[in-house]
């Protein structure tokens, strides 16, 4: 009798054990998918941030060539207003000369 309790708790143990070792199969299968969902992510994530940083790039030198016209444009802009200063110098000169002419040829009439 103290052999067949011996085996029936041998037997006990060896099924305690296979139902343990299922449960630890079936939590490393659950924990394998996950990691590989993750590894999935983590290169979409990889992806994302080099297309990411890249549009940054191109947009870091698009804004550049928009300050470098923009600089380009207010020169211009400048130019275009030192001309017109010049030209209104210019109006204002001849009127004075006009006005000083007429007061001199009018002085020689006296």
């Amino acid at each position: 009798m103290p052999d067949q309790t011996k085996y029936e708790t041998l037997l006990n143990d060896l099924s305690s054990i296979e139902t343990q070792s299922s449960v630890l199969i079936n939590k490393c299968k659950e924990l394998m998918e996950h990691n590989l969902e993750m590894e999935e992510f983590a290169n979409k994530a990889k992806k994302e941030i080099t297309l990411l940083s890249q549009k940054i790039v191109n947009l870091e030198s698009e804004l550049e060539k928009v300050r470098s016209e923009q600089g380009e444009q207010e020169g211009m802009l400048s130019n275009l207003l030192n001309t017109k200063e010049t030209e209104t110098l210019k109006i204002k000169l001849q009127n004075l000369i006009s006005r000083i002419d007429y007061h001199l040829s009018a002085d020689r009439q006296i």
